[in-house]
């Protein structure tokens, strides 16, 4: 009988060591596609099941480390718990997702008026990619650029790389610029016009959603102070309390 844990600890370590190192590459995977801002990438990341599984037993690890002692009520405790960590990775890719593009649309304002001002000056597309590359503030959005204009020197056309960047990023509010763009060089319109409006529209759009969070703000704060620092406050009131009260019966 003492012999079996080992023996079976035998028979799954090189699962264990495969289960690890896919699911570490799906998360590098993940990470890669936030850091690149290829959102679209998220949607079925590099070996997702493994990194789902990897995430459940590194949730069911620590519990079953806590709960040893209790013999099969610890592997029960472990296994429930890998099976909801499993079952959440999903939504918590979700969230990291909406994060990524809420913060990708914050910095899509201060672009597009860049991208504007470049066009309005006389530039070209091409100088308007790299001015946002060189000149715009570090983030998932320059780094676009930046990948856009190597591929711009290589000799494919810009409209095309705004595009297969459009189909990397999958926002809908990027994916509005390049059909705007699009849509003025078809009709020849002027491209200046179209960017200084589509840069306002993006201003705009940031600033409701500044508002928007000012207003949800206090919530959040009354939710941390009744579920918080009110019953610590509690807590902390309770021993002079019941020692004042002990003094008291004594006498």
């Amino acid at each position: 009988m003492g012999e079996m844990p080992l023996f079976v600890l035998v028979l799954l370590a090189p699962g264990a060591v495969v289960l690890a190192v896919l699911g570490l590459r799906g998360l590098l995977d993940v990470h890669d596609a936030v850091r690149h801002a290829e959102l679209t990438r998220l949607a079925a990341p590099l070996h997702w099941p493994a990194t789902r599984a990897f995430f459940g037993v590194c949730t069911g690890v620590p519990v079953y480390l806590a709960t040893a002692s209790l013999g099969a009520v610890a592997l029960g405790s472990a296994a429930v718990t890998a099976a909801l960590g499993y079952a959440v990775a999903p939504r918590f890719r979700d969230a990291l997702r909406q994060r990524a593009a809420q913060a990708l649309l914050d910095e899509l304002a201060l672009h597009l008026d860049l991208f504007a001002l470049v066009v309005e000056a006389g530039g070209s597309l091409t100088s308007a990619l790299s001015a946002c590359a060189e000149r715009a503030p570090d983030g998932p959005l320059r780094r676009c650029w930046a990948h856009a204009v190597l591929e711009v020197h290589a000799g494919a056309a810009v409209h095309d790389v705004l595009r297969d960047l459009d189909l990397r990023i999958g926002v809908r509010a990027f994916s509005s610029f390049v059909t705007a763009l699009r849509c003025a060089e078809r009709a020849g319109a002027d491209a200046a016009v179209i960017l200084r409006e589509r840069a306002r529209q993006a201003a705009a759009s940031r600033f409701a959603r500044a508002e928007q969070r000012a207003r949800a703000a206090p919530l959040r704060l009354w939710a941390t102070l009744m579920l918080c620092i009110a019953p610590c406050t509690l807590l902390v009131l309770a021993f002079p309390v019941a020692r004042l009260m002990a003094l008291v019966v004594d006498r």
